[in-house]
């Protein structure tokens, strides 16, 4: 059974779920609350598997409410879900820790695999956003990443430091840490762990 909560400020969309999880038999509704400053009390009573965040909540930043909910809730996996989308959207909650990022035009019927997806593999974003951040972050003729780089995260993603890497790789930890370096700005990240989500979604790797 997977349990999630819904941070919306539209029971509209409170009820839509609600509904959805009642006809789905490994989904269940958990929660929901309407604004940034209610949600950390309710992940904490309600201990759910997945939130979804609402990325325009009225009366408060739905990133800084996803970065502290991260980091408060370690184990809880954050989806954005919204009426908007763009690449720079889709790179902001990233950067906040976000694990998903589902458009609301989403169907009620293709939801619940989406849900089971980022349940299981530990990441969902919206394929059109994913490739606008490619466009926008290497430029539409230029790979994501090179091969040196593609092994690099394939590495990470196993849980190798710099260190580690760089006996794999043949390379010091410094030309290691270069590489790692050039690729979160480029791609105008922060974290090791999102060069490996973003590999995972643009399926450059797979997440066994």
């Amino acid at each position: 059974m997977i349990r999630f909560c819904v941070v919306d400020d539209h029971e509209i969309v409170h009820d839509g779920l609600r509904a959805m999880a009642g006809r789905t038999d490994d989904l269940e509704f958990a929660g929901s609350a309407t604004t940034s400053g209610e949600a950390e009390g309710l992940i904490a009573a309600t201990r759910p598997d997945l939130l979804l965040l609402d990325m325009r909540l009225a009366g408060g930043n739905s990133v800084d409410t996803c970065a502290a909910l991260s980091r408060s809730f370690g184990e809880l996996k954050i989806a954005i879900f919204s009426g908007y989308g763009n690449s720079e959207l889709l790179a902001q909650a990233i950067r906040a820790g976000a694990s998903g990022y589902i458009l609301k035009e989403t169907t009620t019927a293709r939801l619940p695999d989406i849900i089971r997806e980022l349940a299981t593999t530990g990441s969902y974003f919206d394929p059109r956003l994913a490739s606008g951040l490619l466009r926008r972050s290497t430029g539409a003729n230029q790979p994501a990443f090179n091969d040196r780089e593609l092994e690099i995260v394939r590495l990470i993603a196993r849980g190798m430091d710099n260190h580690r890497v760089g006996e794999q790789v043949h390379l010091s930890p410094h030309t290691v840490k270069f590489h790692v370096t050039a690729m979160l700005r480029r791609h105008k990240l922060s974290r090791r762990t999102e060069l490996v989500r973003l590999a995972m979604d643009l399926h450059l790797i797979d997440d066994s």
